[in-house]
């Protein structure tokens, strides 16, 4: 093993084997690990509705707003992913911009992101999933053991696909989302098409609407698009990682973006038309179809939006394993955690790990006779903390690791400062004023399961600190020679 230091104090680096196959994913493969952890098909179909209940006719400036933030984050992610590569992804950044104590916060809260979203996402497969399959009479799958059965069905699928490998899963992932969202962009054209491609002067004047409603819709809308980050965690199975994940990442936040701001636009223009109202439709995409003369895309659509969340799930749990995966091959969780499958080269213990539980917490709450959009609310809330609270961290730590390196960081100060203004804002809208039941309780939810994570990284630090302090030690830094030697070898 060979240890070499970045210039950053206090961090070792290792260039060592991981028992994942190194950069074997194509650029295309990395931004599918991306999208498909973004689920924009979810947010178009369900999110977009809920900042229309909020904003009115602001809905579509809500999305712009929040795809300004999430750029001024990825920016700050990019930073670090276009001169380092881990398989730890944002937690191996903030290590080496905060310190060993806020990556491991980072890490923990990520891990209960991608887990809270794999559980919000696979309940969105068996709701959607049900509703399909009950047009054609087949009821039962809208019951509560009907529900359970498509949940063990698509967890099951959800595991085998990033077990098998991670291109499988990518490819998987992105033929998933592009028949997901071609179904719903067809949607979207006839809406125009039909309604004689409107100019709707009320979507235009922000003055005329409440920009208060427009900020609390941007909360909502930001939701929609995390996990943008999780190509970060590829770095080292991907090509040219010091290119293609702030491609990636970038690239996933810009065209989720423009998808939610477009879609948000037409779908308020075609209800209008309609006279229906988007927020309290069961299935707008369906509506819209429909009136739109071409009805027969609502199923189609429907059965995009089960194939997308199972894709978000497997990408979710994709992202969270490798976290917890680097981990245990830092020493910082238990070794097992950090074996490689032989055959496959995956993180398949780590994915075993975690795939139950996102699974139990929705079976549990199905029986308990939870409704399923309370169930994926609640569980993409908690996990929606977990993501924020690591962009945070994020865009406070770019400045100092450029600083540590000796190179300018004026970008990262400016997008660090408007991030944390904005990050902070919608922290405080998820918990002040305080929501209604079940959400009120959520932020001590989410505070609860942090809190055990970095009680138990403390008590490690107290026993075994040698242990504790390998935390972000496994990463690998692009200086210029490396970065052209690497390009070019991957490049053959």
């Amino acid at each position: 093993m060979t240890e070499t230091g970045i210039g950053v104090p206090g961090v070792s680096i290792r260039h060592r084997e991981t028992g994942l196959v190194r950069r074997q994913l194509s650029p295309l493969e990395t931004f599918a690990q991306s999208l498909a952890a973004t689920g924009p098909s979810i947010a178009v179909a369900g999110t977009i509705p809920l900042a229309y209940l909020t904003a009115g006719n602001g809905a579509a400036f809500a999305f712009v707003i929040a795809t300004v933030l999430l750029l001024l984050v990825g920016y700050s992610v990019a930073q670090f992913a276009a001169r380092t590569s881990s398989t730890g992804s944002l937690y191996s950044y903030v290590a080496l911009g905060l310190g060993r104590v806020w990556g491991f916060v980072a890490g923990w809260a990520l891990v209960i992101g991608y887990t809270g979203i794999a559980a919000a996402t696979i309940t969105g497969s068996a709701l959607y999933g049900g509703a399909f399959l009950d047009a054609f009479g087949l009821s039962f799958f809208t019951t509560s053991a009907g529900q359970v059965v498509l949940l063990t069905v698509f967890a099951l699928i959800a595991v085998y696909v990033p077990v098998r490998g991670v291109r499988l899963s990518t490819r998987v992932a992105v033929a998933l989302e592009a028949i997901s969202i071609t179904a719903i962009v067809v949607v979207l054209i006839a809406t125009l098409v039909h309604n004689g491609f409107p100019l709707d002067v009320d979507q235009l004047r922000v003055s005329d609407t409440n920009v208060s409603s427009i900020g609390v819709a941007a909360v909502l809308a930001a939701a929609a698009f995390v996990g943008f980050e999780s190509s970060a965690s590829l770095g080292v199975e991907a090509r040219s990682p010091y290119r293609a994940v702030p491609r990636a990442v970038l690239g996933t936040v810009l065209g989720a973006g423009l998808l939610y701001i477009v879609a948000a636009y037409i779908q308020v223009v075609g209800f209008k038309a309609s006279g229906d109202a988007l927020a309290q439709s069961s299935s707008p995409l369906g509506s819209l179809a429909t009136d739109a003369g071409v009805g027969w895309l609502g199923p189609v659509v429907d059965l995009g939006i089960v194939l997308s969340a199972l894709a978000c799930t497997s990408a979710s749990l994709n992202a969270a394993s490798r976290i917890v995966f680097n981990l245990g091959r830092e020493g910082v969780l238990p070794a097992a955690v950090g074996d490689a499958h032989r055959r496959f080269s995956t993180p398949h213990v780590a994915i075993l790990v975690l795939a139950p539980i996102a699974y139990l917490v929705t079976v549990v709450l199905v029986l308990t006779g939870t409704d399923g959009l309370t169930i994926f609310g609640v569980t993409a809330a908690v996990a929606t903390f977990g993501y924020l609270l690591a962009y945070l961290l994020i865009l406070i730590a770019a400045p100092r690791f450029l600083r540590a390196r000796g190179e300018r960081s004026t970008g990262a100060v400016v997008s660090g400062v408007l991030g944390v203004v904005g990050i902070g804002y919608v922290l405080v809208r998820n918990v002040y004023p305080v929501p209604d039941p079940p959400y009120n309780v959520l932020p001590y939810v989410f505070l609860g399961l942090l809190a055990i994570g970095v009680v138990g990284y403390v008590a490690l630090a107290s026993a075994a600190p040698g242990r504790a302090h390998g935390l972000g030690a496994l990463v690998e830094h692009a200086d210029e020679q490396h970065t052209r030697a690497t390009d070019e070898t991957t490049s053959r």
